[in-house]
């Protein structure tokens, strides 16, 4: 759960997700890491920080296609864990073959072993001791479909402290008795739960620069439940802080109704609302520690808790550090064996541990399944136009007389409600039509916030074309298979590249003040291009720095920089060099990042 604010890489090139992967069979991926900012960056015409116009034409809307998650150029193993073999430092070679085995264990967990199975080890060895099942809970879901999952998992909990008795009286030492539970029944329904937004995720994931890991966050954490709420108050699929949500501009706030009563909306019940900020907040993440997998870790465990660990591995990894070491090398260490190290000085424990080995093991589970994307759904957010408000029927009416269609099975007010599962709206009949208690009255703002509503897709258009002058046509945003297409080229400043070649520079333990002001500099820039053009583009990425900055003023941040710089000195590494930056003199001072 981030207890803290988004951020963001650069994106892969792909072209369309599914067309060019199965259709042309040539999808590439193609990180913008680049070497360009230095030469660019010293021509004088490019040292303003401007962002050139684009006429935004909208492509052809591909055909819907069926594929699966492993054959993209963004799986996980093929980024992060292949590339690995034939890298020859110290660290990676006897680490790599400890982390595959725990990223194993856990594709047993999530993909191979039911809710209804628990597996008993010797940690010691790995031996398995029993692997045991809950026979008549399983033959019930088999016949019916349906589980309690808490319910089960009393029952395992049940079961589990028997086998601990059982083996420790054998003579197993307890502390070396471990169970395991499976999760694999949850795991298939969380994808199918996320069947009509996948292609979303899928595609945002991809134009952030993150591996399909990014993808799983809502299955390891709520199995795509997006009214859970933690012990701790995270809420959403995606498990966000409540001041982490409203730092993404997503609220709750109550409707009126024309009978006089009112409506819950909450915001983070809304996948389509919560997905690009829970996206950003990890890309911020990654940029601030180094990598995806220890920044998927911080989401969990915290941003502190991974710098810590890193400052474990300079100080306690047996001579692990190396002029090729890396901050993947560090977070493998400290899941493997460092693991006890830094448990005993962190609140880095088990869940943290097994969190991004968890998402492993989700996306394996899954990754052979078809993305069948016929099943997304089209729909647009709008906005009614400032200072305007009507009653949902009226709305309803408005949409049916513009395009009868509408008016088609489930119906006007079903169809409605299901597009917005963020409004507590009462359920009824399709024969009843709206029930009375649902005729929640919409406004453009409630307490200086915006009202978000989804309505089918080319809504907007339709209204507008009947004579209906109710919602606002810059509010409007669509969700169609063009949504979330990586920026263009001629989008992309020597502003944008430098800041991806000082993230690409953190990889290596670039945590250094030289960084530091360089990163403060760029996000004065990012701000100025900000505001010249504040487009979606440009304040996501805005969003992103500004979460990078604010990780790198904490105080672990700087106990890490003071570690690193004594662990370069020590195996006599140069420390790495900032990248060239000029700003102008008029540019605006640096902004705190709750601003």
């Amino acid at each position: 759960m981030p207890p803290s604010a988004p951020g963001r890489k650069r994106p892969f090139l792909w072209s369309a997700l599914t067309v060019a992967l199965l259709v042309t069979g040539t999808m590439v991926l193609h990180p913008r890491m680049t070497t360009w900012a230095r030469d660019w960056l010293s021509h004088v015409g490019l040292l303003t920080p401007t962002e050139p116009a684009v006429a935004e034409t909208p492509a052809p809307t591909p055909a819907p296609v069926s594929f699966t998650l492993r054959q993209l150029p963004n799986h996980p193993e093929r980024l992060y864990i292949a590339p690995r073999a034939a890298e020859r430092s110290p660290a990676t070679a006897r680490l790599t073959p400890q982390f595959q085995a725990l990223l194993d264990t856990y594709t047993l967990r999530q993909g191979v072993d039911d809710n209804f199975t628990i597996r008993v080890l010797d940690n010691r060895t790995g031996t398995l001791l029993e692997l045991f099942t809950l026979t008549a809970e399983r033959a019930a879901y088999e016949a019916t479909g349906e589980a309690d999952w808490p319910a089960i998992d009393a029952r395992r909990r049940e079961e589990t402290r028997r086998l601990v008795d059982k083996y420790e009286a054998l003579g197993i030492p307890r502390e070396h008795i471990t169970a395991k539970w499976g999760r694999r029944n949850q795991v298939l329904e969380a994808r199918a739960r996320e069947a009509s937004i996948l292609e979303y995720e899928l595609r945002l994931a991809s134009s952030l620069g993150l591996s399909l890991l990014a993808t799983e966050i809502g299955t390891v954490e709520t199995f795509n439940d997006d009214r859970l709420v933690s012990s701790a108050g995270a809420r959403s699929r995606y498990q966000m802080m409540p001041y982490v949500l409203r730092q993404q501009g997503i609220h709750h706030y109550r409707l009126g109704t024309v009978q006089g009563r009112s409506i819950t909306v909450r915001e983070e019940w809304h996948p389509l609302l919560t997905m690009e900020a829970a996206f950003v907040v990890l890309r911020g993440y990654v940029n601030a520690v180094g990598h995806e997998l220890p920044g998927l870790s911080a989401y969990h465990t915290g941003p502190n808790n991974i710098y810590k660990l890193y400052r474990l591995f300079l100080t306690e990894g047996e001579g692990l550090f190396s002029p090729e070491a890396t901050v993947l090398d560090a977070y493998m260490w400290g899941v493997t064996e460092g693991f006890e190290t830094v448990s005993e000085h962190t609140t880095f424990r088990s869940h943290s541990r097994g969190y991004v080995p968890a998402a492993f093991g989700a996306l394996r589970a899954t990754e052979h399944l078809p993305v069948d994307t016929s099943q997304t759904v089209f729909m647009e957010r709008v906005q009614l136009r400032r200072g305007q408000s009507l009653p949902l029927h009226a709305l309803l009416d408005a949409l049916s007389a513009a395009d009868p269609a509408l008016a088609a099975d489930p119906g006007p007010y079903q169809r409605f409600r299901a597009l917005n599962p963020h409004m507590d709206l009462p359920d009824a009949p399709d024969s009843l039509g709206l029930p009375p208690e649902g005729d929640v009255v919409l406004r453009d703002r409630v307490q200086d916030l915006p009202v978000r509503f989804f309505l089918p897709l080319g809504s907007t258009r339709r209204l507008a074309e009947a004579g209906y002058d109710l919602l606002d046509p810059e509010q409007t945003f669509a969700f169609t298979r063009n949504t979330y297409a990586p920026p263009p080229d001629s989008v992309i400043t020597p502003w944008d590249r430098a800041y991806d070649e000082l993230v690409a520079s953190v990889s290596r333990f670039g945590f250094t003040e030289e960084n530091r002001s360089t990163l403060n500099r760029l996000e004065n820039v990012f701000t100025e291009l900000a505001e010249r053009n504040p487009s979606p583009y440009r304040r996501q990425q805005l969003a992103i720095i500004r979460t990078h900055q604010q990780l790198w003023q904490t105080r672990f941040w700087e106990q890490l920089a003071r570690a690193t710089e004594a662990a370069m000195g020590k195996a006599r590494i140069p420390i790495q060099p900032p990248v060239p930056i000029e700003v102008d003199t008029d540019a605006p001072t640096n902004r705190d990042a709750a601003d």
